[in-house]
């Protein structure tokens, strides 16, 4: 959008699990980082889980925000 620059993502992440001794659960999430200013940024999400760990199958479907602010000590 011009001179605004947000930065989308696509991210995956798999677990293993020690105690059933497979991967039993994966991650994949969609989103975006919007900065605000110099200090902050909003971070909207989906991310969608599929446990396989035990019986039966467990899914999760989110939406998130995380609000990141950065600051400096001392200077």
């Amino acid at each position: 959008l011009r001179s605004y620059h947000f930065t989308p993502y696509i991210r995956a992440e798999v677990y293993y699990d020690s105690s059933f001794h497979k991967w039993s659960r994966t991650a994949e999430s969609v989103g975006s980082i919007f900065p605000i200013g110099k200090r902050f940024e909003l971070e909207p999400y989906y991310e969608h889980q599929n446990e396989t760990g035990t019986a039966p199958n467990r899914q999760v479907n989110a939406v998130g925000l995380v609000l990141s602010l950065y600051f400096s000590i001392g200077d």
